[in-house]
């Protein structure tokens, strides 16, 4: 025999069975998140300590501008950066297969100097590549050696920025510089 009765709708229980536990699922997730050292910002440079100089220090770990967001830029801007970097790169060896972007990002502290360098290397398709580490390394120490950075300023206070340049290959040759 089958009985059919209506059982009334409460909220309480409904929120007990139902949104509890997904808060629950999303908390673990935030806690597992910052366990496991997701960055806080999209794009953020953690300090390493197999690659980065412990010297260099930023300002302000919780507010670094986007190179977008501020003025922070170089003595006289794009110019100066693409005649240093061209007039001291040379090509070494065979690297006829070179082609893609690389790029070099940044940080300027509010000091004007620049550290926790990393590169990303993708092919002319936007895949995933590794360039010839003469030359990633070449192009890195020449990023590493410019001086004159000017740190990002807004309202009158003086902030750290990240910064990056990127650099179109083909056959190991610098095409263009971009920003």
């Amino acid at each position: 025999m089958y009985i059919e009765c209506e059982v009334p709708f409460y909220p309480m229980n409904h929120f007990k069975t139902a949104v509890l536990p997904l808060l629950l699922v999303l908390f673990s997730l935030q806690a597992f998140a910052q366990e496991e050292g997701f960055p806080e910002h999209v794009g953020e440079i953690l300090f390493d300590s197999l690659q980065d100089d412990p010297r260099f220090t930023i300002c302000n770990a919780k507010q670094v501008f986007q190179y977008y967001n501020t003025n922070s830029y170089y003595k006289e801007h794009k110019q100066e950066i693409v005649k240093y970097l061209l007039s001291h790169y040379e090509p070494e060896g065979d690297l006829d297969d070179q082609n893609g972007y690389l790029t070099v990002k940044f940080i300027i502290n509010c000091k004007g100097e620049t550290g926790r360098f990393r590169i990303f290397e993708i092919d002319n398709n936007y895949q995933p590549v590794s360039f010839n580490k003469a030359l990633s390394g070449r192009l890195l120490s020449l990023v590493k050696q410019l001086r004159g950075w000017q740190p990002a300023v807004y309202k009158g206070q003086i902030y750290d920025s990240y910064q990056h340049i990127t650099f179109r290959i083909r056959k190991g040759k610098i095409i263009s510089i971009t920003p």
